[in-house]
């Protein structure tokens, strides 16, 4: 059985969005912490936005 080297090209555009999408995933995936639950409050949709309901 032969083991297989895989060499990355951080070069190319194809790995810096592989990376972005990546770390995007990564801020994502983690819940808030307190404070910035404080800094950030929930706040309505704009009427532009949403359908009218009746």
């Amino acid at each position: 059985m032969k083991n297989r080297v895989i060499k990355i090209n951080t070069k190319g555009d194809q790995w810096k969005i592989q990376q972005l999408f990546g770390e995007l995933a990564g801020r994502l995936d983690r819940l808030p912490d307190a404070d910035e639950v404080r800094r950030n409050p929930l706040r309505s949709a704009p009427a532009g936005i949403t359908e009218m309901v009746f």
